[in-house]
């Protein structure tokens, strides 16, 4: 199959005109909308202006995930090239204070003696704490992307997603929001910085965009495409710092590695109590620090893998003692920290193939846990139609959050099972089917055809390739000797980390042939580019 063929099919999947091609694999930086075109984004503009021009305190609250906390250091950004020093940062305790604003938080900023406090990422839906933060005197811009059906008396509500909103493009994330915000001011007032510098913010706005998993379409694939330029060239010490502490080669950044690599640092440090120390490791200038901050952030996101370990085990031992199980799996156990426990809900679904809700205590005594769906299911419809359960939830089709007494659980889990049964499975996102093309037909031209329609993700799935093959040979390799590769005749390598040829339920030895279910990757392993085929699935021939 010739590569422009190849493409062709490729756009043809994702819904790509002919008129749309040239917008779709060459984005245009110039082409983002106007920032004006936001809801309360001009009133919003205005009032940061003034109190800048008036010397007054402001305090940025971000939300305390791998979007709120690049979304932080975009609004930092600006105040430092602007010079202006009269800003604090807040990024609330995930397990202590919850999502969104909070009373404790905006008695804080008070204080702090703010006069305007700017939210990334949250607050739409804070009726009564923007209502208590106006009572005290302090006016609130909100910059927020989540949906709710009352807003609060905010001085701006800067979301793309209220009712009344016009913006052409719905999806962006919080930290594209704040980024946003950044454009109208300095369309409208530079404060001595130079031209096109707000540029320089786009590495933690692709962060942002890659790990809040909003669909790369529209400004976002703007947003992700220059993000990724600037990340593989961004002089952050942080980041540079993390790039070495994980053997990664900066220059060659691509989205899984921020999905893989960087993201989880990001919300380990969340999820472990030190949300601010993600934030330092971002936005720090100096180099010692850089580097501490690097090796702080890994060892956090180890100590998260143990504890997530842990109690994936544990469940799985209660859930065994069980004998057969439900439709939808409860499990919890006060002593389980909230939040983690969406990492243990995804291992559960993995497990046993089906939604799973698991819950611990939190710091005010309340249960508390996450959700996650399992094919295709839609946990928001069925947590709405067993509310009578929970205190409160929310989320959307495939993960969510929830609150709940001790009365409630002991008839959730009976009572989501019989929910589920009246549910339809949801439409999962359209995959790959896969295009069947020969071994000899992977070259380096494909590969930068591929580079065109990347970067992928959520509403833009990596290709699958469907190749047979002959093996020529088998091993394992890494230091535990924990990863497949199979070298394809006549001389091309495919692997599958974490895995062996049990995995697939097959016998992988020379000579034998296969069906491959593959991605295309290039490998910069110890600064050798290699292009290597990346396992999805191995079938017999």
């Amino acid at each position: 199959m010739l590569v422009r063929e190849i493409l062709d099919n490729l756009l043809r999947e994702r819904g790509v005109s002919p008129e749309l091609e040239q917008d779709f694999l060459y984005p245009v930086y110039e082409k983002l909308h106007d920032p004006l075109l936001l809801p309360d984004m001009e009133q919003a503009r205005d009032r940061v202006i003034e109190a800048m021009q008036n010397a007054e305190p402001i305090m940025v609250f971000s939300d305390y995930d791998a979007d709120g906390i690049p979304g932080a250091v975009v609004m930092k950004d600006f105040f430092r090239r602007a010079k202006y020093d009269k800003v604090t940062f807040y990024i609330p305790h995930r397990h202590d204070e919850g999502f969104g604003l909070n009373m404790e938080a905006i008695d804080e900023a008070k204080e702090r003696g703010a006069k305007l406090l700017i939210t990334v990422d949250c607050g739409t839906a804070d009726i009564e704490e923007v209502a208590h933060a106006n009572s005290l005197g302090l006016d609130v811009i909100i910059t927020d992307h989540h949906e709710s059906n009352e807003l609060p008396k905010a001085h701006s509500v800067v979301n793309p997603k209220v009712k009344h909103s016009k913006y052409p493009f719905k999806e962006l994330c919080g930290a594209g929001l704040a980024y946003k915000l950044v454009q109208a001011i300095l369309a409208k007032e530079r404060f001595g910085t130079k031209e096109g510098m707000e540029k320089w913010s786009l590495d933690m706005v692709a962060i942002a965009t890659l790990s809040d998993m909003v669909p790369l379409v529209g400004e976002n694939r703007i947003f992700a495409k220059y993000g990724l330029d600037v990340l593989r060239k961004s002089p952050r010490p942080g980041l540079q710092a993390l790039c070495r502490k994980l053997g990664m080669d900066q220059r060659f950044i691509n989205e899984d590695d921020i999905a893989f690599m960087i993201t989880p640092r990001i919300n380990a440090a969340s999820r472990m109590g030190v949300p601010e120390d993600a934030f330092k490791l971002l936005a720090t200038a100096d180099l010692r620090e850089a580097d501490a901050l690097a090796l702080h952030l890994e060892q956090i996101n180890n100590e998260r893998k143990v504890l997530v370990a842990t109690i994936v085990k544990d469940a799985k031992k209660h859930l065994k003692q069980r004998g057969e199980l439900p439709a939808v799996i409860v499990i919890g156990n006060p002593e389980w920290r909230p939040a983690i426990l969406g990492l243990v809900a995804n291992s559960l679904v993995e497990e046993y193939s089906r939604p799973a809700f698991v819950w611990g205590r939190d710091g005010d005594n309340m249960l508390k846990g996450s959700c996650r769906s399992y094919n295709g299911y839609d946990l928001f419809e069925l947590m709405s139609a067993a509310k009578e359960c929970f205190v409160e939830f929310g989320g959307h089709a495939g993960a969510g959050g929830f609150s709940m007494t001790l009365e409630s659980l002991q008839t959730l889990e009976e009572r989501l099972s019989e929910c589920l049964s009246s549910l339809v499975e949801g439409d999962k996102e359209a995959e790959s089917t896969g295009i069947e093309i020969q071994l000899k037909e992977i070259c380096e031209d494909l590969w930068q055809t591929l580079s065109l329609v990347a970067p992928f993700g959520t509403g833009n799935p990596k290709p699958i390739f469907k190749i047979k093959s002959e093996i020529k040979d088998v091993r394992q390799f890494g230091k535990a000797q924990d990863h497949l590769e199979l070298i394809l005749k006549p001389n091309t390598k495919a692997v599958s980390f974490f895995s062996t040829p049990k995995s697939y339920g097959l016998e992988l030895k020379p000579e034998s042939n296969v069906n491959l279910h593959v991605h295309l990757e290039k490998s910069y392993f110890r600064n050798r580019p290699e292009l290597r085929l990346r396992i999805v699935d191995i079938l017999a021939a």
